[in-house]
């Protein structure tokens, strides 16, 4: 037995398209609208079978596909075009085996758009259902999962790509489980946790994602801007800018042996205003202390009011906090604090646009009580500088206080009633709102 037939017969393999003839037949410039068609159906996952109709056509488009399929010239302004004679004439004729190959050989790989797309919303399927598993440990974040796939979140911060998705949704699993973090700042939070002390830097995918997060965690109004964002990490025990935009208080007990306690202690004794910044506020937080617990403490908007009770009143003065007309991150936390140890808080502000919605703040957020920040109060005042007429203006703890502006459309400042608030301050105890 010869060596040839004892392993069996030799089958030759035939390329499956003549590229050189293709591009001599079908690839001719003047039949490009016929292949832009048949690429057009593939990519809707469309079989190349049936007729296809093209429209318009030009004398010269005529005559290529006329030509072609080796017909008499035909007439019209459309051009009927079997597409199973087509796919069975290049076949014959040895140029191609299947019409499919030939388009994909002059025209590249033809992506199937509607499996495509079906396969990756498939994919996108699975990375949400994994991640509601996954983050199920804390019931806070089924609303932020909610935004981040259903509003599109993920999918634009990654690109649309799940490759990018997953390895995202993976270090924000490690992240979470890593709060809340004990007062560390956000740099070496992150060189911990990812290697990289810029990993959790604004901007980012991970940080946009994250900081969404550390807000629910933290139970903390997520606000995004620079302010917004360094409040939610503060919620969580992650320190962002730690020294800057103190807050500024005055008289505030404290009753814990604590530096920030001996610190509030040492200024009450004094009678002097003092700023606290982030850092002592997450170091040694005042929300247990017992020197809170029941007491009244007034917050007004603008440092003129404190600067004035400690001129005026010094020891006499009732506990008093400044936002300083930012509502920045460190207000914020105290005010939280404070609440969070039994205080009462009493707010007042300016009567113009930024001190309403300084005043709805707080007053929702810290469950604080108006302090002279009725109607009846922006009607007895000195008024002061117009309100813009379209200016948007809501008082939901008097509506008729936001009518009243609307009408007189002038604002009041706090300095304006200062007398009044200041003998508020010496009457902690007497009513103070209407």
């Amino acid at each position: 037995m010869s060596r040839i037939s004892s392993i069996g017969p030799i089958v030759l393999s035939m390329p499956p398209h003549d590229l050189t003839r293709l591009r001599a037949t079908l690839g001719q410039p003047d039949l490009s609208r016929l292949l832009d068609a048949l690429q057009q159906r593939l990519g809707r996952g469309r079989p190349l079978i049936g007729r296809l109709t093209l429209t318009a056509v030009s004398p010269a488009e005529r005559h290529a596909a006329d030509t072609l399929l080796g017909r008499v010239t035909t007439r019209g302004d459309s051009l009927q075009i079997d597409l199973d004679l087509l796919a069975q004439m290049l076949s014959e004729a040895g140029i191609c085996d299947s019409l499919h190959a030939a388009v994909e050989a002059l025209r590249g790989k033809i992506v199937d758009r509607l499996a495509h797309a079906t396969a990756l919303e498939n994919t996108w399927t699975e990375i949400h259902a994994n991640a509601r598993t996954r983050f199920s440990p804390w019931p806070a974040l089924g609303a932020w999962l909610e935004e981040i796939f259903t509003a599109g979140l993920l999918k634009r911060l990654s690109s649309a790509q799940p490759a990018r998705a997953k390895p995202l949704l993976d270090d924000l699993e490690k992240l979470v489980r890593a709060l809340p973090a004990p007062a560390e700042p956000i740099a070496t939070f992150a060189a911990h946790l990812f290697g990289d002390a810029h990993a959790l830097d604004s901007g980012s995918a991970r940080a946009t994602l994250a900081v969404r997060a550390a807000a629910l965690l933290g139970g903390a109004v997520f606000e995004d801007d620079a302010e917004g964002r360094r409040t939610a990490w503060a919620s969580v025990g992650i320190l962002c800018d730690e020294l800057s935009t103190p807050v500024l208080v005055f008289k505030l007990p404290a009753g814990h042996d604590t530096p920030i306690g001996r610190l509030l202690r040492t200024a009450l004794a004094d009678a002097e205003p003092i700023h606290l910044s982030l850092r002592p506020l997450m170091l040694w937080p005042l929300g247990t202390d017992p020197a809170l617990a029941g007491r009244k403490i007034f917050v007004c908007e603008n440092p003129t009011i404190v600067a004035l009770a400690a001129r005026r009143l010094g020891r006499r003065c009732a506990p008093l906090v400044c936002v300083n007309g930012q509502f920045a991150t460190p207000a914020k936390i105290l005010l939280r604090q404070l609440r969070a140890a039994g205080a009462h808080l009493h707010y007042h502000g300016d009567f113009d646009v930024g001190g309403l919605q300084i005043a709805r703040r707080v007053l929702h957020d810290y469950a604080a009580t108006p302090w002279r920040m009725s109607a009846a109060d922006y009607l007895a005042a000195p008024k002061g500088r117009s309100i813009p007429a379209e200016a948007s203006l809501a008082s939901p703890w008097d509506t008729g206080l936001a009518e009243l502006m609307r009408r007189e459309q002038q604002a009041v400042h706090e300095e304006a009633v200062a007398e009044i608030l200041l003998d508020d301050l010496t009457r902690p105890d007497s009513p103070t709102h209407r």
